[in-house]
């Protein structure tokens, strides 16, 4: 069984979208680097292992992460939430909910000061969610919400004015402020048509005399590589294994893997392995789905 990077500890310490498609960020604990590894269209088995490490720093300026110098390991994640170590979180700096916070950091701070975007994200047409990202960082909040169209509604100079606008529509009935990955595992599986969810956007945003900014976007490609490649059919498994996932990818959305099996397409969350050391076999699926047969959506 070939294993990735059979003489190191790997850590899990992030996801994201790049050129080459979706990949998997990789910790080399002994290296102190990090590797990113595509996913779409390759085969492999990735085991959780029950170690916890920091994922390291990013800076709020580049928008780049790195490896932990300390290689910190971390305790329970019933004990300790947080995905960093304290030299690593007080370094970066940042808080997402920084609008509740008694105080930021000089970090944050100027993070807020850049422009910042309201974003209309879709998941289904009782699902649609609010929020903000700084446009440092493009699309990448949209692909990490694993929002199936996204529209911007506005454009910002900072955080604070963005913050405005997105805490006025999420006050207004029908908008969401978060939601749970496990309901969006669960969209994943209804029927989805590009040109109606756009349109939905589109229509809702317009109640609040809200032309989207720059437009409504349909994400699918950076989910699936093309349109054309979206599966079929694609379920959650019944009772399946929470320390390993594995199968042909045909696809990552938001924190959550598509593996192919036997011509079936399951969703795998793996958003939550993050901080924990991982195990990667190369070319072999070491795990089975089973799953009740029912008539599913059409993507």
């Amino acid at each position: 069984m070939p294993r990735f990077f059979p003489n190191s500890t790997l850590v899990f310490s992030g996801l994201g979208y790049g050129s080459d498609g979706p990949y998997l960020q990789m910790n080399d604990l002994e290296a102190k680097k990090q590797m990113r590894l595509p996913v779409l269209g390759r085969t492999f088995t990735m085991r959780k292992l029950p170690q916890r490490y920091c994922i390291g720093p990013f800076d709020l300026k580049t928008y780049e992460s790195s490896a932990c110098d300390l290689a910190a390991e971390l305790p329970d994640e019933s004990t300790y939430k947080d995905d960093m170590c304290p030299a690593c979180r007080e370094k970066t700096g940042f808080n997402p909910a920084f609008y509740n916070a008694e105080s930021i950091s000089p970090q944050q701070r100027a993070y807020n000061l850049t422009p910042h975007f309201v974003y209309m994200a879709y998941f289904s047409p009782a699902h649609l969610k609010v929020g903000i990202s700084s446009e440092t960082r493009g699309i990448e909040r949209l692909l990490e919400q694993g929002a199936r169209v996204a529209g911007i509604l506005k454009r910002y100079p900072n955080a604070d004015e963005a913050r405005a606008l997105e805490a006025h529509l999420c006050s207004q009935d029908g908008i969401l402020e978060t939601m749970r990955l496990g309901t969006k595992n669960k969209l994943l599986s209804e029927p989805f048509d590009a040109q109606a969810a756009m349109e939905c956007v589109y229509e809702t945003a317009r109640r609040f005399d809200i032309e989207p900014e720059c437009g409504v976007l349909d994400l699918t490609p950076y989910y699936f590589g093309k349109v054309d490649a979206i599966p079929d059919l694609i379920q959650v498994p019944d009772g399946s294994p929470e320390d390993v996932c594995g199968g042909l990818c045909v696809g990552m959305i938001g924190g959550t893997l598509a593996f192919e099996q036997e011509g079936n397409v399951f969703v795998v969350p793996v958003k939550d392995w993050e901080t924990y050391a991982v195990e990667i076999t190369v070319g072999e699926v070491l795990c089975e789905y089973e799953y009740e047969p029912q008539q599913m959506g059409l993507w």
